[in-house]
């Protein structure tokens, strides 16, 4: 990509976001600590890109090439940012010196810093841990350090050692277990310590939390954490709350080791699908959301969940749709740019997927299948692909979200466009659509920002021609994707 699409790529952002973000240097010290902890608040959450010497259009009114003042507006604060960057605690590989993107037109230069994810714990500047908002930074207190070393899968909650009496696992499902891998019958703890689900503190062997998710019949009632499945049926598309709550029947609790946890909930959801949801006008909603779909998306959730946070897995249930909300962000190199496109460096709970997978009939096959097979099954029946809600709409869990509802081919079109462009107005989406009319197409746009499939970007003027659209699934910085690589 030249330098000269990237210049006008760059103008065309409408807005800066959780993974972008325009810097002038202008005159004061201060452009240099806000810089540093605008880098560690995106590496410690998805990365991003940063770009010096071009004004945020949110704060100017400079239009088009004015908006670029170049690198040389403060050549001085550029070089001491390069030394004070070593500051960042753990180093930042790669991260300078910064590529240069030189604008033409005005004879000047754009320095570009993209910023990797962090996949092993968080990266600090003057001993303050920063984490990325929609499009600001926040400082975390030592408690929240904490409880985001869990959610982001820093902190790896399946190897910690638990106070559990090892005769509490000697259970039909540990034998099976066994029998399955080939393991000579000896007793658990010292099966367990050979496999590495069981560790020594001093003298004294100690299960893991792994080895008590796998293994123990009532895992929720021994750990210190919950670690249920709870399943929701709702009457309509929202949840009410309050003296009438929508809700259908009573909500089911599934608990016990996870293998059995995966396959209950399976059958439960399943069955309630099949069955469907009777609406007061008499007819009853048909769910055409493929099995696969449904089972990956409670599999992924038990799976790779933060078992640290205290909370359950939530499935909801409503008439448009299937809900599937898990404690804990991405974890390691994944982001809601590439899930399920690139493959995981590992899991958070590493020890956990390892022994899952030797059970006789294992519910993952640890292949990273998951979310390749749910957009698949979506698409082949004729489905909107799957919605992930992330942070920062949610602060420490993942929600995974299958429409019921088919996708008419104006969104393939639209959504092919974006893949492509981007960005897209009302008038591109009716060239697209070859729609006439500007209100049908303005509500058909703004039913599928409510579906979670678009985001909508309203200029600070507020003029309704300026307003565009992009998918919800990319951010800004996949914007520079394709050119990361030349």
């Amino acid at each position: 990509m030249s330098d000269k699409e990237l210049i006008k790529i760059l103008l065309d952002i409408p807005f800066e976001s959780r993974t972008l973000e325009f810097k002038r240097l202008g005159s004061h010290n201060k452009a240099i600590d806000r810089t540093l902890e605008s880098i560690v608040a995106m590496t410690n959450i998805d990365g991003g890109d940063i770009f010096i010497g071009v004004s945020d259009p949110k704060n100017t009114e400079l239009q088009g090439l004015d908006r670029i003042v170049g690198v040389e507006e403060n050549p001085e604060l550029l070089d001491a940012l390069g030394r004070t960057i070593q500051k960042i605690s753990p180093p930042i590989s790669g991260i300078w010196p910064p590529r240069f993107i030189h604008a033409e037109e005005k004879d000047t230069r754009v320095a570009w810093l993209h910023v990797p994810k962090a996949t092993s714990g968080f990266h600090a500047v003057d001993g303050h841990v920063y984490v990325r908002e929609e499009t600001s930074n926040r400082r975390l207190s030592p408690q929240e350090i904490v409880h985001f070393a869990y959610v982001k899968g820093f902190s790896k909650a399946d190897i910690e050692k638990v106070n559990v009496d090892f005769r509490l696992l000697d259970t039909t499902l540990f034998e099976q277990w066994r029998q399955n891998r080939g393991i000579e019958r000896t007793s658990v703890e010292e099966t367990l310590e050979k496999t590495g689900l069981a560790l020594r503190v001093g003298a004294q062997l100690l299960p893991t939390r792994a080895a008590v998710l796998l293994f123990a019949e009532f895992p929720n009632d021994l750990l210190d954490t919950k670690c249920t499945i709870r399943i929701f049926q709702y009457e309509g598309a929202s949840e009410k709350i309050g003296d009438s709550p929508n809700l259908l029947g009573v909500p089911k609790t599934i608990s016990g080791p996870l293998v059995e946890q995966i396959r209950q909930a399976h059958e439960y959801v399943l069955t309630l699908l099949q069955t469907g949801i009777r609406v007061p006008s008499g007819f009853k909603t048909v769910f055409a959301i493929p099995e696969r779909a449904v089972k990956e998306a409670i599999t992924n959730a038990v799976i790779h969940r933060d078992y640290h946070t205290k909370r359950d897995i939530e499935i909801k249930i409503f008439e448009d749709r299937v809900e599937v909300e898990s404690p804990g962000l991405l974890p390691l190199n994944i982001t809601p740019a590439n899930i399920g496109y690139e493959r995981a460096h590992g899991y958070r709970n590493d020890l956990l997927v390892k022994h899952l997978r030797e059970f006789p009939d294992p519910p993952n096959l640890d292949q990273n299948e998951g979310i390749r097979a749910m957009r698949k099954v979506m698409n082949e029946s004729g489905l909107y692909p799957p919605i992930f809600i992330k942070y920062p709409d949610l602060q420490d869990a993942v929600r995974v979200v299958l429409l019921n509802e088919q996708a008419p081919s104006a969104w393939e079109k639209i959504s092919y466009s974006l893949q492509r462009k981007k960005y897209i107005s009302n008038g591109e989406a009716r060239k697209v659509l070859g729609w006439g009319d500007s209100v049908v197409m303005s509500k058909q746009l703004n039913r599928w920002v409510k579906k979670g499939l678009l985001i909508k970007i309203v200029p600070t003027s507020g003029y309704k021609r300026n307003i565009k659209y992009r998918l919800a699934s990319l951010n800004e910085a996949d914007l520079f994707t394709l050119s990361k690589s030349k």
